[in-house]
């Protein structure tokens, strides 16, 4: 006999997992090739001990690397993960915009709504590497 629940959670966590996925693929990429394509912009986000083009262009071809990554089902875990990790080292660089001299981001609510959205991205990639990692063992969905 079928139990609802449990094959409700199952198609909600395969759903949750796909939207995550694409998610991720989709704004990796689009930054990454942003980061190479207009690097201007970033620049300014580069502290200036930093060599400015070098962290943008390598930046942006690790943002790339985990787009496609996470797109394949063998690389997944790893670029779910990858993905929180270079979320997370981003976020310092957000929370510099609060008292940085020329703020990227103005008025300061912008700052806080763009340090919440990476704190949530933070979340869906680390989700997804834990959904992703337990779902590859065997008998597991």
């Amino acid at each position: 006999m079928l139990n609802a629940p449990a094959y409700a959670g199952r198609a909600f966590g395969r759903v949750f997992r796909y939207a995550v996925t694409a998610l991720i693929a989709v704004w990796m990429l689009a930054g990454g090739v942003a980061h190479m394509m207009m690097p201007a912009p970033f620049l300014r986000v580069v502290p200036d001990p930093l060599p400015g083009y070098a962290v943008v262009y390598i930046s942006g071809l690790v943002e790339i690397c985990i787009g496609v990554a996470v797109l394949l089902p063998r690389l997944r875990p790893f670029a779910a993960l990858a993905f929180s990790v270079l979320c997370a080292a981003f976020l310092p660089l957000h929370l510099w915009d609060f008292v940085r001299p020329d703020p990227i981001f103005q008025p300061p609510v912008q700052a806080g709504i763009r340090c919440l959205v990476q704190l949530v991205l933070i979340g869906l990639g680390w989700q997804l590497w834990r959904t992703s990692r337990h779902s590859r063992q065997p008998g597991k969905d």
